[in-house]
């Protein structure tokens, strides 16, 4: 009966290490889309070439 007794934790640790392995396998598969996702959106961002945009302020609008 000892042997199952320890033996339970064991495997309860080894479900526990394995979820928490597969969590942040996610984690970081979200991050590097969420990343490339950004690359891409600022590289379709359009260069604004006329030096007159933004150089005023509509403080009543």
């Amino acid at each position: 009966m000892e042997i199952e007794n320890v033996s339970k934790p064991m495997t309860q640790d080894a479900v526990q290490q394995e979820a928490a392995a597969k969590v942040q396998s996610m984690a970081i598969r979200n991050a590097e889309e969420q990343g490339a996702a950004a690359a891409k959106l600022l590289e379709s961002a359009e260069v604004i070439t006329d030096s007159k945009v933004g150089n005023n302020v509509d403080l009543l609008g």
